[in-house]
C-alpha cells in the first residue's frame, strides 16, 4: 500500500462518502443546523473504523479495523478509547485513549496509548482529525490520523468511521 493508493483510497472514499450521504443529509440538513446551533450532542458515541494503514516510507502497510467510544463532557470537550487492529504486513495492534476536541463537525483529537506488534508493546501517540457527517442518529466520519511509534517508523492511517451517538 503506498503513499499513492493511501492518496487514492481517501479519496474515493471521501467521494463514496459524500455521493452516499447526499440524498439523506439534504433531508436532515436543516436538522443539523439546528443541532449545531443549539449546542445539541450525543453524551456517548460508538463505532467501527475501516481503513488502512501505511509506514511513513510505504514498506509496511495493511487494512485496519477498529472500534471506537467516546464519552463527552460537553459541547467541545470528550474523552474515549480506541482499539484497532492493522492486518497483513504490518499485524499491530493499538490502544489509545484519545482526548478530543469538538469544534462543529469537525473533531480533533490526540490519544496516548501502546501499539502491540511484532516488536512488542511500545508506547505511541495518535494524533489526528475526523469530519462528522450526520444522516439522523448516525455519523460517518473520513478520518486521518498519524501515530507516532516509539522506536518505529510513523504510521499514517486513513479510513471511515461508522457511529451511533446515544445518552442514558
Amino acid at each position: 500500500m503506498s503513499r499513492r493508493w493511501i492518496a487514492g483510497a481517501a479519496t474515493t472514499l471521501a467521494l463514496f462518502t459524500v455521493m452516499a450521504t447526499l440524498p439523506a443529509a439534504a433531508d436532515s440538513a436543516s436538522h443539523d443546523a439546528m443541532h449545531y446551533a443549539s449546542g445539541d450532542y450525543h453524551t456517548h458515541t460508538a463505532g467501527l473504523f475501516v481503513g488502512g494503514a501505511s509506514d511513513d516510507l510505504g514498506k509496511r502497510e495493511g487494512f485496519a479495523l477498529g472500534l471506537e467510544y467516546e464519552y463527552r463532557f460537553d459541547r467541545r470537550f470528550g474523552i474515549g478509547f480506541m482499539l484497532e487492529h492493522t492486518y497483513g504486513e504490518m499485524d499491530t495492534w493499538v490502544y489509545v485513549m484519545p482526548l478530543a476536541y469538538h469544534i462543529g463537525r469537525w473533531k480533533l483529537y490526540a490519544a496516548p496509548g501502546v501499539e502491540d506488534g511484532h516488536h512488542g508493546a511500545e508506547n505511541m501517540l495518535r494524533v489526528g482529525f475526523e469530519y462528522g457527517i450526520h444522516v439522523n442518529k448516525w455519523e460517518i466520519s473520513p478520518q486521518i490520523d498519524l501515530d507516532v511509534v516509539e522506536r518505529e517508523r510513523d504510521v499514517f492511517v486513513i479510513g471511515l468511521t461508522f457511529a451511533r451517538g446515544f445518552d442514558f
